[in-house]
Parts: C-alpha cells; structure tokens; sequence
C-alpha cells in the first residue's frame, strides 16, 4: 500500500509549517535587535519593555478570543485576517518616531501573531491518522527552524539597512504565508446556537488585570523601596482581578475556555512547568544577543553565528529527545537533565567578568541551546496526555496563554532587571543605558565593561531561580 501523501495532506502540512514560523521569526528578529530598536527609537528600558508588555497583554487577549473568531469566521478567513493585520502592525512598528506608534504596531502584532501558533497546532487534529505524526515534525521543525534562522536574518538586514528592516520584513513574509496556506485551511464555521458567548466586558476586565500583573512584574526590580508597596498593591489587585473573571467564566455556561474539563492534576502541573520553560527561553532569548554584542563587543555576524549554532543545538536536543523519548521510561531525568544543563549555562555566564578570554564562553552557549527542549519536551509529550479530546482546543489556547505569559513576562524583568544592575556598576551609573547598549556612550565592549558585568549578575539569578523549579520536579510524581 502506497505511503505517499495526497496532494491534500502535502499542502496542509506545508500549511501548518508556513503558518507556525512566522511568529516565531518575528519575536527572534526583535529579540536580536532589541538595542537596535531601543536606540533608533530613543526608547528607555522601561519603554521596551511596556511595549513587550502590550505584545504580551494583547496576544493574551486574542488567544482567549480564539476559539470564539473561529467559530464564526472559519480558520481560512481568521488566519488570512491576522496575517493582514500582522503586516500592519509591522508597517506602523516599521514607520514608528517614538514610542507611541511603536507600542501600537507591536500591540497589533501580538493581538495577530497570537493566532498562528494555535492554529497551526489544531490543524493536525485535520490530518488522516498515519499523517499526524509528519504534522507534528512539521510544526516542530517550523518554530525551531524559524527560532534558529531568525538570528542570522536579523543580523543581515541589521548590517544591509538598519532596524525597521526588522519589521518590514514582515510584510512580504505575510503575503509568502497566505499564498501557501490560504487554499488548504478550513473553511467551516459554527452554527449559531453553538457558539461560544461574547463576553466583551468582562474580556476588558481581563485586559486590565493581566496588563496590572505584567506591569506589576515588570516594576519589581526597578521599584524603589517606597515604591514596592505600590507595586504589591498593583500585583494583588490584578491578581484579584483575574480570580474575578475566572470565577465568572466558570459560571457560564458557554465559557470563552472552559476551565471545567481541565482541572486535572497532570494537566495543571505541566502549565505550571510550561511556564517556567517559556521564561527561561525567553530570557535567553533576549540577554544573549545584548551579552555578546553590546557586553563584549562583537560583531553582529559572530553574534548571529553563536546564537544561530545554539538554536541549531536546540533542534539537535529536540530530535534526540524525541527519539529518546520512545525508549527511556523516566521522563523525569531528562527534565532534571535540563535544568541542571541551563543553571550550568547561567553560572557560567555570570564568571564573565573572572575570565582571561571570551570564547570560553561559546559552550554555555551551546549547553543553554541543548537545555530546554529537554526540560520543555518531556512537559509537552506528557501535559495533554490524558486529557479527552473534546477539551483539546481549549487546553492548547491555556497552553498558548502561558507560554506568552512567560516569554513577555521574562523579557519585560531581564530588560529593567539588566537596566537595574547596570546602573550599580561604577561606570554604568554615568552613563545612558539604552545609549551603552548600543555602543554610543564610548565604552568599550569586552569581559570587564559594565554591560557585560551587570548581564553576568542577572544570570547568576537566572540559574538561582532554576533551584525551585528543580525541587518541583524533583519531588513530584506524575511527569515520572
């Protein structure tokens, strides 16, 4: 019997690998040139990363407004509406002269980008059974792909033109996606009594609390000492918030999510793990370009070379975690594995300042790239395994929220955590910070300059915080 995909199958998973990259892409392309943008902008610290907050809090947003879209407009038309959208929101990022602008393109990219990512996932479930599983390498090899291509291409139109190439290279990249995937997504939408309630007002409730917490977050490390009790009001006051709008969704009948066929143990427990998985890239993600291109000094080709060589270590991990994974029973050694390989990763980092010599720190490089996908791995092959497949859709959105709660909310704390450290160091006190970050304050880069010693501190409490995560999966017994 022949095993060759019909034309259909073949162009749903190239659908699914077309629509799942670009989000990730895109997040790469800004992470990379985060200081870039921060000084053609003449954006604060704390201005980046309220514009991450906004990426954040609108994605969250839609990712709750997902289930609800598609029900009425079917994913073709909700896919090719959030890739219009995605473009504008890069031209207006693109052509922005200050921080206002700025915040409401990136706000519009994560109200669509939210999209992708979902529904690239929950197109599998339209696979024939024996296709599923290329789906799932499909959209496996797409986000690690992407994540490790994204560096190099910042890096070339970084050199080639300068930092609104970041944005406007979303454009032409919707258009590519909507030609691929366009004519393979499904088009059905739900019959009215069906569908899920609006639920307008109490999503602008939800707006304003995840907005406060994220906020709340963000503020910890630059918040004065009169200023923490503001802080903790605010973070408390979100968080009663949000209790409020969970309590109200799981009175309604037709919830936006329903929580209700998801309080299960093991499915709790890997949001949680999730979670903290999604920081620790996240944090990555955005410090390593800073350290080794703004802290020591090379140059944008060597830094994307680095970071290229530890994303392509990430698939590396991933291919042999899920060849490993069918084999080896204990699932638990792995996530162990993981975490220990990242704090190891951390604390090398943080003994930049001790070292004679910048390439000994290429292996952390490589160890931090093999890390995650072998803590995040084992989280995914187990979270949804005993969950039925009516509450799928509705686990997955959860999914997505976290893993957007946890990459905004570790870059929002990195960006005024590195400011915070920063402006302790006897050099760095003297000088703009957003400024040094891009080389215009006259200081130079290398293992002693204040950039370079202050990301050294915010790593070594990166690898303390891998401490409780590590207890956590140490002592539970479901993820065995």
């Amino acid at each position: 019997m022949s095993t060759t995909p019909t034309p259909q199958v073949s162009g749903l998973l190239r659908s699914i690998a077309a629509i799942t990259c670009i989000e990730f892409f895109e997040t790469g392309l800004v992470m990379f040139g985060a200081t870039h943008i921060m000084a053609g902008l003449g954006l604060s610290p704390e201005q980046f990363a309220l514009a991450y907050t906004l990426y954040g809090v609108s994605s969250i947003y839609m990712l709750y407004k997902h289930q609800w879209m598609v029900e009425r407009l079917g994913y073709r038309r909700f896919v090719l509406a959030s890739l219009a959208v995605f473009a504008l929101g890069g031209i207006l990022a693109a052509t922005a002269g200050g921080f206002g602008q700025f915040a409401c393109g990136r706000l519009l990219q994560g109200a669509s980008g939210a999209t992708f990512f979902t529904a690239g996932r929950l197109a599998i479930n339209r696979l024939p059974a024996e296709a599923r599983f290329p789906g799932l390498l499909a959209f496996i090899a797409s986000l690690l792909g992407a994540s490790a291509v994204a560096p190099v291409a910042a890096a070339v139109l970084l050199a080639a033109f300068d930092w609104r190439a970041l944005f406007w290279a979303a454009l032409p990249l919707c258009l590519l996606i909507a030609r691929i995937a366009g004519p393979y997504l499904d088009r059905s939408t739900v019959a009215p009594e069906q569908r899920s309630e609006e639920h307008w007002g109490w999503l602008l409730w939800l707006v304003i609390g995840i907005f406060g917490l994220q906020y709340a977050i963000q503020e910890i490390p630059a918040a004065g000492a009169e200023a923490h009790r503001l802080v903790f009001v605010v973070g408390l006051a979100s968080i009663a918030a949000l209790t409020v709008f969970a309590w109200r969704q799981w009175r309604k009948e037709k919830p936006l999510i329903d929580y209700r066929g998801l309080l299960q143990w093991r499915y709790l427990l890997g949001i949680a793990l999730y979670f903290s998985g999604y920081f620790m890239l996240g944090a990555f993600g955005f410090l390593l370009p800073i350290f080794f291109h703004n802290g020591l000094g090379l140059s944008l080709a060597s830094t994307a070379v680095i970071l290229g060589l530890s994303a392509a270590a990430s698939v590396a991990a991933a291919v042999v975690h899920a060849w490993a994974a069918r084999r080896v029973a204990r699932q638990r050694h792995f996530m162990l594995g993981g975490l220990g390989l990242y704090a190891l990763a951390c604390l090398a980092f943080s003994q930049a300042g001790r070292l004679a010599d910048w390439s000994l720190l290429l292996l952390p490089a490589l160890i931090c790239g093999i890390a995650v996908p072998f803590y995040i791995g084992p989280v995914a092959f187990g979270t949804f395994s005993e969950l039925p497949a009516r509450v799928f859709s509705h686990a997955y959105q959860v999914k997505n929220i976290v893993r957007q709660l946890g990459i905004s909310s570790s870059i929002a704390l990195s960006t005024v955590g590195l400011q915070h450290f920063y402006a302790a160091q006897p050099q760095g006190a003297q000088a703009d910070w957003a400024l040094a970050l891009h080389g215009l304050s006259g200081q130079a880069g290398g293992l002693q300059a204040p950039l370079t010693l202050a990301a050294a501190e915010l790593f070594f409490w990166l690898a303390i915080a891998v401490l409780p995560v590590a207890a956590l999966v140490r002592l539970q017994r479901t993820f065995r």
